[in-house]
């Protein structure tokens, strides 16, 4: 594997890591501000808004599919 792709994947996986870690911190303190309801609208609105535009992009043609 070349170094810039293994650079990035590490990359990746540490984004991923902190975005895990910061979640349990974000929802102690937004739940004092809100209710559980509101707060889990909320939070699968922002995950739905983030993937939306992996879902809704168009797929490349690969020689396997054809």
């Amino acid at each position: 594997m070349p170094q810039t792709r293994t650079l990035k994947s590490d990359m990746l996986l540490l984004l991923t890591a902190a975005i895990w870690g910061l979640a349990f911190v974000a929802q102690r303190i937004g739940m004092i501000h809100v209710g559980p309801f509101i707060f889990n609208a909320i939070r699968f609105a922002l995950g739905a808004a983030v993937l939306a535009p992996m879902a809704l992009r168009p797929r490349k043609k690969r020689a396997a599919d054809t």
